[in-house]
């Protein structure tokens, strides 16, 4: 497997710093556990914009629950 250097900015570097100490993780181990999962999902492209497939039974939103989420009415 080739190696790659990844560059983050400081901001992601300290969320994924506090996301590794919240799960009682060193870093590295923990930003190796996630691309691994990443790369191993079963994602498509579409138009740049990354999919995932549906979990099955999971609901699926309407445009106007989404609106009223987004807009923080809640439920």
């Amino acid at each position: 497997m080739p190696n790659a250097t990844i560059t983050v900015d400081a901001a992601l570097k300290a969320r994924l710093a506090d996301l590794a100490s919240q799960s009682g993780q060193p870093v590295d181990a923990f930003v190796e556990a996630l691309l691994r999962r990443i790369a191993s999902a079963d994602i498509r492209f579409d138009r740049g914009v990354p999919v995932f497939p549906r979990r099955p039974g999971a609901p699926t939103l309407s445009v106007e629950a989404v609106d009223r989420l987004s807009d923080g009415a809640g439920e």
